[in-house]
């Protein structure tokens, strides 16, 4: 079994440790950590990957300066 968890490191709690354990009972398990690429979670969900491209297109075009925050893309 494998499984790919993204979480923020203020979720990371004992609790989340021991479920890592139940899921996992008495296996050796390889942990890899990363900080997560928000580009490729935004190009990952159709509807975001549309709105960046059209944010691109009008930055390009120049009829519109665009402020962004990555608060806004949740």
């Amino acid at each position: 079994m494998e499984t790919t968890i993204k979480i923020n490191t203020d979720s990371i709690t004992p609790e989340f440790i021991e479920g890592i354990k139940k899921l996992f009972p008495h296996k050796t398990v390889e942990i890899n950590i990363r900080c997560a690429d928000s580009t490729e979670y935004i190009l990952s969900n159709p509807e975001y990957a549309r709105e960046l491209q059209e944010r691109i297109e009008r930055y390009e075009t120049k009829k519109k300066v665009i402020s962004l925050k990555e608060d806004d893309l949740v």
